[in-house]
């Protein structure tokens, strides 16, 4: 399998993230859709099934699931409405605090631990283009391909 990892950067972040114990599941090339039957309720910290899956779908973007699942939760920043709208609420709450974050194809996903209770999703409750991912969503993470072709990122500033 480690020979298959070299030559596949996706399948290779795939099983890093699962060796971090973050449960994965593939999606569609330069998409957001699963490509499996449940979705995001197939992710897994298998490597054999990652490998399995990547076996299948060699360029399929990486999707995880938020909520307690992972025990995280997402505020999708979309576009420049989002980052207004992100900027608004920094004005009027606060910095956030330093926490991981990704670059996506038109935002970014900043990724904060899960509180324990449910947190459901939204889209658009806090501002226009944000979304919040909680419990039943998902995101998609590094290094896979946005539709638009760009590649998700993680913020190398805040690692």
């Amino acid at each position: 399998m480690s020979g298959n990892t070299l030559q596949n950067p996706l399948l290779s972040a795939a099983l890093d993230y699962a060796t971090d114990g973050i449960a994965i599941f593939p999606v569609k090339e330069r998409d957001k859709s699963p490509l499996t039957k449940n979705g995001f309720k197939d992710a897994s910290t298998d490597p054999d099934t990652i490998a399995r899956w990547w076996g299948k779908w060699p360029n399929a973007n990486i999707g995880l699931p938020t909520g307690k699942a992972n025990r995280v939760w997402v505020l999708d920043i979309d576009g420049d409405d989002g980052k207004e709208a992100f900027d608004g609420l920094v004005a009027e709450h606060g910095e956030i605090p330093k926490t991981p974050q990704s670059i996506t194809g038109n935002g970014r996903h900043i990724i904060f631990k899960h509180p324990g209770e449910k947190l459901k999703n939204s889209v658009r409750s806090l501002g226009k283009g944000l979304d919040v991912r909680g419990d039943g969503g998902y995101i998609v993470v590094p290094p896979s391909i946005h539709p638009t072709g760009h590649q998700y990122k993680w913020d190398p500033g805040l690692q």
